[in-house]
């Protein structure tokens, strides 16, 4: 089965399951860009070898799996927010790797707003130019993490250690990772841009 014909099949599987993620192998996403930016590279060797017809009908076939494997991502992003909101840890099945920290970070982001909300966390109000500052909170782990992040390919397998365990990054995979520490993973050429 082609590639698009098989980010169709899930696509239209991910449709109709619609309280549940469809199973993906741990290594989907990392396994279709890989393979677009295989496709990209014929591509080019194409248009080299000034095969024009041919190379476009390939770009057209990369940017109809592109747009598959968006809505695919569309589809799972929708699933994983509402996720995040109603259902517990233990209950949310058929995560990749990419997926649960999304569902982990959306899930913190969501309690802290509750506390938010409901005067749990600690408020400070601070007077400037004579009116009220708005209130503040104090940093918390996640808050410190919003900074600008990086789509990754990870070159070597390594272990993150996750509040709620561990998580284990196999070669290829591939993720957001908060720019500095893209940096120093890089540095150590475990980790390269996609």
């Amino acid at each position: 089965m082609g590639l698009l014909n098989e980010l169709e099949e899930i696509k239209r599987r991910e449709k109709s399951r619609k309280k549940e993620l469809e199973k993906l192998r741990p290594n989907f996403y990392s396994d279709v860009v890989k393979k677009i930016g295989e496709m990209q590279a014929q591509a080019r060797v194409l248009i080299e070898k000034m095969d024009i017809k041919e190379a476009g009908k390939l770009m057209d076939n990369i940017k109809k799996i592109q747009n598959s494997l968006e809505n695919i991502i569309s589809l799972r992003v929708r699933k994983i927010l509402l996720f995040s909101i109603w259902k517990d840890e233990r209950e949310v099945k058929n995560l990749t790797p990419e997926e649960k920290l999304l569902y982990l970070e959306v899930k913190s982001a969501v309690e802290r707003h509750k506390n938010r909300v409901l005067g749990k966390e600690e408020v400070e109000e601070k007077e400037e130019s004579g009116e009220k500052a708005k209130s503040e909170t104090k940093p918390t782990a996640v808050e410190e993490k919003e900074e600008n992040y990086v789509l990754v390919r990870v070159k070597v397998p390594f272990r993150v250690a996750l509040p709620d365990g561990e998580l284990n990054l196999r070669k290829e995979d591939v993720l957001h990772l908060p720019e500095r520490i893209f940096k120093i993973l890089r540095k150590k050429d475990i980790v390269e841009e996609v």
